[in-house]
């Protein structure tokens, strides 16, 4: 993948300007623009796994619940256990979702 991808627009011309800069200067110049471009991707990936693991975590949150709702008609004097348990999951989810970086 060539620098210049990864640039907003207009970048890439400051990038060809570099060719009127010494060659250590070009280099260390490069170094930090990938640097920047690195440290981009990770960002994005960090949000892509946070949304992942939300969306899951939530879709599990709502299946709990119907189940624990479900299982209130059938059993009522198990209401509160019910609830103990799909609140731990929620709370153990919501954890794991805002140690996620």
């Amino acid at each position: 993948m060539a620098n210049s991808e990864l640039l907003p627009s207009g970048s890439t011309s400051a990038l060809q300007g570099l060719n009127n800069l010494s060659m250590g200067i070009q280099r260390q110049t490069r170094r930090e623009v990938e640097r920047v471009q690195a440290r981009g991707i990770v960002a994005k990936l960090t949000e892509d796994g946070r949304a992942m693991l939300t969306h899951t975590a939530l879709e599990h949150v709502g299946a709990l619940t119907a189940l624990e709702q479900h299982l209130v008609t059938i059993a009522p004097l198990g209401e509160a256990r019910y609830r103990e348990i799909v609140d731990s999951y929620t709370l153990g989810a919501s954890a794991a979702i805002r140690r996620w970086q």
